[in-house]
């Protein structure tokens, strides 16, 4: 993992291949490549170089399903070790004997395995036909150079269509003086990148970016029925009643961020420590009523509840300090 620093030292003279892509269901990323005339070189590398200056300036912080970095200062960092090999089907909602063992990792990462096959091996890839162009949406668009990494390569991503201004505008000008006419372009790129890959990290300058670049929230809305089976089983001390997983399904798949938050808590170790006993005192310390939410050491919780239990077994109500004023955490990171 490379320490800030260390992106300047990055090797940007050779060649830069262009590289865009599009979200194709249920395949996943589909990358092409663009030819780039030598003219262009000298501007990919002030965009490659904008970004490394930018990252070298911030401090590196793991990232992890709510990881937040402080905007201009840090940067999220993300290990290839923990991309998955490969990416499967999405899963189909399960019974709770498929649902023995805990749920894959975060589908983000998938999808950002996939999208690292493809910037930083564009050599397999086709190149994009110049009449299709507008005639659908890019999803991003990345620099590569080859052996850019020590010899390895390294790519620069954007989520943004490069496509867009066909689509935006009807007419363009130039100004020098008086407005002249202007030939309509093709191609608008950002003056930096929002993600840099190598072989061996994913280095994130923009939170944003990374989540509407992965997140496929139609996807992650039909799978709240099976992150509801996962929970049922990864709640190893809590019974969970069908009323309260069907209450978790109805509320969860109404509200992005609460599938969000169920994908990932069904995923996390502790779910496991949540218990009849430790959820009754939490339940009691924050001012609930534990007969809400438990009955004979079952959850029991209606669409009412559901949130309320997801906030509480996050973690995500707390006291201040020195006013114990009762405060809910919209987010949170690790320390």
């Amino acid at each position: 993992m490379k320490r800030p620093a260390d992106w300047r030292t990055l090797d940007l003279s050779g060649d830069p291949v262009l590289v865009v892509g599009r979200r194709r269901p249920p395949r996943g990323l589909k990358g092409f490549v663009v030819d780039l005339h030598t003219e262009t070189f000298g501007t990919m590398r002030e965009i490659a170089q904008a970004t490394t200056a930018e990252l070298a300036g911030r401090t590196r912080h793991k990232w992890h399903p709510n990881a937040i970095a402080e905007p201009g200062e840090q940067y999220l960092s993300v290990s290839v070790d923990e991309l998955p090999a490969r990416v499967g089907r999405r899963r189909r909602v399960a019974t709770e004997s498929q649902h023995s063992s805990p749920p894959p990792s975060d589908p983000r990462l998938a999808q950002a395995a996939d999208l690292l096959r493809e910037v930083l091996d564009p050599g397999r890839l086709d190149n994009i036909d110049p009449d299709g162009l507008g005639s659908e949406h890019l999803l991003f668009y990345g620099l590569s150079w080859q052996r850019g990494d020590d010899g390895k390569p390294v790519a620069f991503v954007s989520k943004y269509d490069p496509t867009t201004v066909l689509r935006k505008a009807s007419h363009f000008f130039r100004f020098a003086g008086t407005l002249r006419s202007a030939d309509a372009p093709d191609f608008a790129l950002n003056d930096r990148a929002d993600l840099v890959i190598t072989t061996e990290e994913v280095a994130i300058l923009s939170e944003s970016a990374f989540d509407h670049l992965f997140s496929d929230i139609r996807g992650m809305l039909n799978d709240v029925p099976a992150n509801a089976a996962s929970l049922k089983v990864a709640l190893t001390h809590l019974p969970m009643s069908a009323e309260s997983q069907s209450a978790l399904i109805d509320i969860c798949s109404r509200k992005p961020s609460l599938a969000r938050r169920l994908q990932n808590f069904a995923a996390s170790a502790s779910a496991a420590a949540v218990t009849p006993n430790a959820l009754t005192t939490v339940l009691k310390k924050h001012g609930q009523a534990p007969k809400d939410f438990i009955s004979n050491g079952t959850l029991e919780i209606g669409p009412e509840q559901a949130e309320i239990f997801l906030d509480v077994a996050e973690g995500r109500w707390y006291e201040a300090d020195f006013t114990a004023e009762p405060r809910r955490a919209a987010r949170w990171s690790r320390r």
